[in-house]
Order: structure tokens, then C-alpha cells, then sequence
């Protein structure tokens, strides 16, 4: 039989993702039911986090992973229908809340390619890509109806809930995923989107877009 070769115990609940840290060898992640977000260090006491933040949604957990780009940053999911942004500094809070889905986010991940772009599924069909640049820009009325302006694209192709979605690590704005649906999409944003902003900078940078099954790349 297969043994573990150790078992870390902090959690009160069910554990539902963990991740590992991509600079740190030894440091990974785990989030779950008790909505607790513990950091871990695989040479140390097993039943004794780094770092813990407790309460850090409203709701269970789901889902965690680390900035491939920024050492410090780390994102988590929640049923709570909210992504977190962290520094793993201090967790006695959050940087930022993500607030669009209309249900659980169900898988987050971090652009391979891009430091500041997140993208997460969720259980309201719709795929969402971030980027943290645009935190607290101005918004035009018309923009903020749509949107914080954080919110860059919203993939909308799929009929049910967001079983799981990868990036494509060799193309840069190309993204997979899955549904409930029983359907696998390739797809990206069209170039204007994610550019639009950076160019014409803070008010008014962008219109948020969307895509619908019928009009994938």
C-alpha cells in the first residue's frame, strides 16, 4: 500500500483544494468547508500552520492558487460567489474581494503568462478573467453597470456550471474548458479587449465584454 509520507491536520472541515507555492519549495496551500485558509511548510510540525486566516469568506472554501509571477500573492474561491486576493505576508485580510459571479466559484487559476490577470469558473456558467491592474480605476456609468473595472471578459459559452478550465501555458490568451453541459471549448478574448485598456489607460478604459456559445475564437 501506498503510504502518506505526511499527513498535515488543521482543518475543522472538509478540505477542498491545495495548492503549491511556485517559488517556495516547501510551501503550499489548503482551503475548505471551515472557510479557513491554512499555509504550510512541508518541513515543519504537521499540525502547526504558518499562516492561518480564519473566516476568510463568508462561505466555504473552494478553491486556491498561487501568482506564478508574484511571490506574495495567492487567490482563493468561495461559495460565497468570491474570489480573494492575498498577500501571504498577512492574512489578517484580504487585498481585494472579486465580486460579478451569480453563484460559487467553483476553480480559479492564475495567467501563466500575464502577472496580474486571474481567471475563475463558476457555478453561474460564466468563466471570468481579471486583472488586478485595474483595481480602482473610474469607471464611465455605463462601464460600472457592467461591472467592476477589474472585470475584463466574461466567457459566457457554456450551459451549465464550470466543471474546470486550464490555460494553455504555449499560447498566451488561450484558455479550455469544461461543463456540465458535456462540453470542452478552446477559446480566447479577441486582442481589442486586453489591450483597450493599457492604451487608453484609467476613465473610460474599457466596455466589458462578453461571449456567448456561437461567438468563441
Amino acid at each position: 500500500d501506498l503510504k502518506a509520507l505526511v499527513t498535515f491536520e488543521g482543518h475543522t472541515a472538509v478540505v477542498n483544494d491545495v495548492a503549491w507555492h511556485r517559488h517556495h519549495a516547501h510551501m503550499f496551500g489548503s482551503v475548505g468547508d471551515d472557510k479557513t485558509v491554512l499555509l504550510w511548510d512541508s518541513r515543519a510540525d504537521p499540525k502547526t500552520p504558518t499562516h492561518t486566516a480564519k473566516n476568510a469568506h463568508k462561505e466555504y472554501i473552494n478553491c486556491i492558487d498561487f501568482n506564478p509571477h508574484a511571490e506574495y500573492l495567492l487567490a482563493t474561491g468561495s461559495a460565497d460567489n468570491t474570489a480573494a486576493l492575498w498577500d501571504i505576508r498577512s492574512l489578517a485580510a484580504k487585498l481585494h474581494s472579486f465580486d460579478n459571479h451569480a453563484a460559487e466559484i467553483l476553480q480559479l487559476s492564475w495567467s501563466p503568462f500575464n502577472e496580474g490577470i486571474l481567471a475563475t469558473g463558476a457555478a453561474d456558467r460564466r468563466i471570468n478573467i481579471w486583472d488586478i491592474a485595474r483595481i480602482g480605476r473610474e469607471q464611465e456609468p455605463e462601464d460600472a453597470e457592467d461591472g467592476p473595472p477589474e472585470l475584463l471578459f466574461i466567457h459566457g459559452g457554456h450551459t451549465s456550471k464550470i466543471s474546470d478550465f486550464s490555460w494553455n501555458e504555449n499560447d498566451e490568451w488561450v484558455l479550455a474548458s469544461v461543463a456540465e453541459d458535456n462540453i470542452l471549448q478552446v477559446w480566447s478574448m479577441a486582442e481589442h479587449i486586453y489591450e483597450e485598456g493599457d492604451e487608453e489607460g484609467g476613465e473610460g478604459a474599457k466596455k466589458k465584454q462578453k461571449v456567448d456559445d456561437g461567438d468563441l475564437e
